[in-house]
């Protein structure tokens, strides 16, 4: 990761809680789907929890298919206010692998459920107001 994250940025990614997962098809076809997330540089986790879904199986969910076909994945975490200068984003490109054991995975859940782990390359900020 070349950028260097803001104050405000890193903020973002350590207090909010939801955030926006973009994937994409081996056509390119965009799929996103809000998410619950941790961030621990340089990655992002995000949990594949046991609620209902629309398939029977974890690993038919698209942004699952998307990771196992593509890879490639981004991560939109945002604060919008009614006062402009309090606004803010910061999105985060890299690399989605399908964690369902090890070391990371427990790290990052200390559950048993399989987890999504984006190493970062590259981000792209924006805020109002102060840094």
């Amino acid at each position: 990761m070349s950028e260097k994250l803001s104050a405000r940025s890193l903020e973002l990614l350590t207090l909010e809680r939801v955030a926006r997962l973009a994937t994409a098809d081996q056509y390119a076809r965009p799929h996103v789907v809000p998410i619950v997330f941790v961030y621990e540089h340089p990655f992002v986790f995000t949990p594949i929890d046991a609620k209902p879904k629309s398939v029977e199986d974890w690993r038919d969910l698209r942004r699952i298919k998307n990771i196992e076909t593509n890879g490639r994945a981004s991560v939109l975490v945002d604060a919008y206010h009614e006062d402009w200068s309090k606004n803010a984003w910061v999105r985060i490109d890299g690399v989605a692998e399908i964690l369902t054991a090890g070391d990371d995975h427990r790290h990052a859940l200390n559950v048993l459920a399989p987890v999504i782990r984006i190493h970062i390359e590259h981000l792209s900020q924006w805020h109002g107001g102060p840094s």
